[in-house]
């Protein structure tokens, strides 16, 4: 009887260190499900640089551009594609006008018309000499022919009359009267005038035709210049203006090349090479010449360094628009003839380091609608919101200026189901066993 009431007592026990042992085993899986799993990483400290990452075109710096400037037949192509040429060399040779004799001719008709000119304004001081000549002889022979003559008759007419008079009356001596002198002195004034009227109107007629051919002249130096600028516009041969290699030609010999817009050779040095950045006006602001800059094409990084920035930003068309941009032009420092003009590379700016920071992973840190800055830090199985202030950033790690301490956990990319109090389970942490 006693042993049968030990063996109760016994399975009594046994059965309630197993309840004990699922309660607690149930419990702690409840507790388990309830936690958030997440991902955490440790407060460092250590250095951070910041760069900023974009793509470019590679070009020569010494590279040119041969324009035709109005439709031209191409009568020869002197190069093939990737032909070294010396400045100087011929390229391409044009079909051309022959203005000389347009030329020959303009000069003929500017010296014809030139001569006219002079000739009539020497039938100019002719006229007039002649005229002042014609003036005065007429003074005098009006003096000493006609005057004695009408003097003398009229005299005697006087005379005559007088003797008359004095008969009449007796003999009273009376004076002669001055109106026949008068009269004789207008006489001879209507022969005078006519021709005078004769030599102004010649004058006049020939002061037109000197202004007339005056205006001829002009137009004929004027004809003369627009030829010679036609002369000196006209392209017969495109000749290298640099040393380099041929690397595009849109010519064809035999056809003509009607295109402005488009060049019809290109000659660059290959060694001489540059790249280009078409950078947005936000980030534009932090490039300065003298960065350094990492280029990557394939698997190799060259060295690089910013040369310029471009002081003003251009429009330039995009597949939805346009966009205002900053010109920036990398030199690339130790090219092993890897990299070719025409290429697109990849280009890491340097635009800021810090050494020696409390940092944290980028994703760690959240950021709200105010522009307020968060992470959230594990402490005993529990998320804790604090505010931080960042600093410099790079594309993994950020700076924090305050908030958190070297050592602790912060959760990284939180999602919306971390709060502040939310339980949490660092995934691949030992207190998960």
């Amino acid at each position: 009887m006693k042993r049968s009431l030990k063996g109760v007592i016994a399975t009594v026990l046994i059965l309630a260190i197993a309840v004990l042992i699922v309660y607690v085993i149930s419990a702690k899986n409840k507790q388990t499900l309830s936690a958030v799993e997440v991902k955490t990483a440790k407060v460092e400290k250590g250095d951070i640089v910041s760069l900023f990452s974009t793509n470019g075109d590679v070009e020569s710096k010494s590279k040119q551009d041969y324009y035709i400037l109005s439709p031209t037949k191409v009568l020869k192509v002197y190069v093939e594609l990737g032909n070294k040429v010396k400045k100087g060399d011929k390229l391409l040779e044009l079909e051309t006008q022959d203005l000389t004799l347009q030329y020959k001719i303009a000069q003929k008709q500017l010296e014809m018309a030139k001569l006219q000119l002079e000739s009539l304004k020497k039938l100019k001081e002719k006229t007039s000499s002649q005229s002042t000549n014609s003036l005065n002889s007429q003074g005098i022979s009006g003096f000493s022919q006609a005057l004695p003559s009408t003097v003398t008759n009229s005299s005697i007419s006087q005379n005559q009359s007088s003797q008359q008079l004095k008969s009449s009356l007796g003999g009273a001596n009376l004076p002669l009267s001055s109106n026949a002198q008068q009269s004789s002195s207008q006489l001879s004034i209507p022969a005078s005038s006519s021709g005078q009227l004769q030599s102004s109107s010649s004058l006049s007629n020939i002061d037109d035709q000197i202004k007339l051919q005056q205006k001829q002249v002009e137009i004929a130096e004027l004809n003369l210049k627009s030829i010679k600028q036609s002369m000196n516009k006209q392209q017969r041969y495109i000749t290298a203006g640099i040393d380099g290699i041929v690397t595009v030609i849109n010519a064809k010999e035999g056809n003509y090349f009607a295109s402005t817009q488009l060049p019809a050779i290109v000659v660059e040095d290959p060694d001489n090479l540059q790249i280009v950045l078409n950078v947005n006006q936000y980030d534009a602001v932090n490039l300065k010449e003298g960065q350094k800059a990492y280029v990557h094409f394939g698997n190799k990084i060259f060295d690089g360094i910013v040369r310029q920035v471009a002081p003003a930003a251009t429009k330039v068309l995009t597949q939805t628009g346009s966009e205002n941009v900053v010109k920036a032009y990398v030199d690339i420092l130790n090219n092993d003839g890897t990299i070719k003009s025409g290429f697109n590379v990849d280009v890491d700016i340097k635009i800021g380091e810090k050494k020696d920071v409390v940092k944290v992973p980028s994703e760690a840190i959240v950021t709200d609608k105010n522009g307020k800055s968060y992470v959230y830090v594990v402490e005993n199985g529990v998320a804790k919101q604090r505010e931080v202030k960042p600093g410099l950033s790079s594309d993994l790690e950020t700076e924090v200026l305050d908030g958190v301490s070297v050592g602790e956990e912060v959760i990284l990319n939180p999602n919306s189901s971390i709060q502040d109090g939310t339980k949490v389970k660092v995934k691949g942490s030992e207190k998960d066993d």
